[in-house]
């Protein structure tokens, strides 16, 4: 197959149906509509004279060879990045792009370098790289990594995939809350709050999953909310029906207004380790992330300190 520019559009069509999962869903990644998806599908089986898919009342699925083919324009496109980041590197400015992942919410917090690292980068001088920005879960993050969306992800992560390489950054605070109004907060005595705790109602982060409450092992009676990010985990909690987990500094301005409580500072006060992650070292860094890694402190930064 000679690949001609008609071709590589056509390629990207059938790659973004794929990643969609069908035509329907492929819509709004194309800004086409289904008729126009469909004829350039046709006329790219009709180049290349096999059948790529199934479609119709019983949905969407890849046939063997269409499978195998998707795989191969998955190489393509990323060793077409690839030759788009390295022949940017061949200016004398700092140019290309550079597209940086990281969970929610952390904007407030003292410790978190990424604020600082980015204001650090955008000053370099000679600076053209165009900057993208993704808030997403540990999960999305190493996705995106892995499938070359991403070039550099910060978040909390329990598990190091094959394929990326993780440096710790710094330590979040977290503490175990309540709104004022909720009835854990209007028992005194620490003994029977720390009875009460297994069977209250309580928001548990999808990522962190058992993690979230290990003291809460039992699950008959129990109530969890399940969220995905901070501020969903926020808005349940100060309904004044659940308890959960949020972090010191994104809590901080309803605690010194004693809208939140927390509970069991003594026993409940956790830290989350922040890392930075990008694709192994055995791939050669673009020049915008080695610039954007630089800016990043070392680990010797005192908030890494053991508490």
């Amino acid at each position: 197959m000679n690949v001609t520019d008609t071709d590589l559009r056509l390629l990207r069509v059938f790659k973004a149906v794929v990643d969609a999962g069908g035509f329907s869903n492929a819509q709004a990644i194309l800004d086409l509509n289904p008729s126009t998806i469909s004829s350039q599908m046709s006329a790219l089986e009709s180049h290349l004279g096999y059948t790529l898919c199934q479609r119709g009342r019983s949905g969407f699925k890849l046939t063997e060879r269409g499978a195998a083919l998707h795989q191969y324009v998955v190489k393509l496109f990323h060793s077409i990045k690839d030759f788009q980041v390295q022949a940017d590197e061949l200016r004398s400015c700092l140019s290309g792009q550079l597209r940086i992942g990281f969970l929610d919410n952390v904007i407030s917090d003292p410790d978190s370098p990424l604020r600082e690292a980015i204001s650090c980068f955008v000053r370099q001088r000679d600076n053209q790289v165009r900057l993208t920005l993704d808030v997403l879960g540990p999960r999305e993050l190493e996705h995106g990594l892995l499938e070359q969306t991403l070039d550099v992800a910060i978040g909390i992560f329990f598990n190091e995939l094959p394929g990326l390489t993780y440096r710790p950054l710094y330590r979040e605070r977290e503490v175990l809350v309540c709104h004022r109004s909720h009835r854990i907060a209007r028992i005194s005595e620490v003994s029977e709050q720390a009875r009460c705790l297994p069977t209250a109602a309580k928001v548990q982060r999808t990522f962190m999953g058992e993690r979230e409450f290990p003291f809460s092992r039992e699950k008959q009676g129990l109530v969890v909310a399940n969220v995905t990010n901070v501020e969903a985990a926020a808005m349940l909690i100060l309904s004044g029906e659940y308890i959960g987990f949020l972090p010191y500094h994104y809590a901080r301005e309803w605690l010194e207004s004693d809208e939140l409580v927390v509970l069991l500072p003594d026993r409940f006060i956790r830290f989350s380790q922040f890392s930075l992650v990008t694709r192994d070292q055995a791939t050669t860094l673009s020049k915008p992330l080695q610039a954007f890694v630089r800016c990043i402190p070392h680990q010797e930064n005192s908030s890494l300190a053991p508490v």
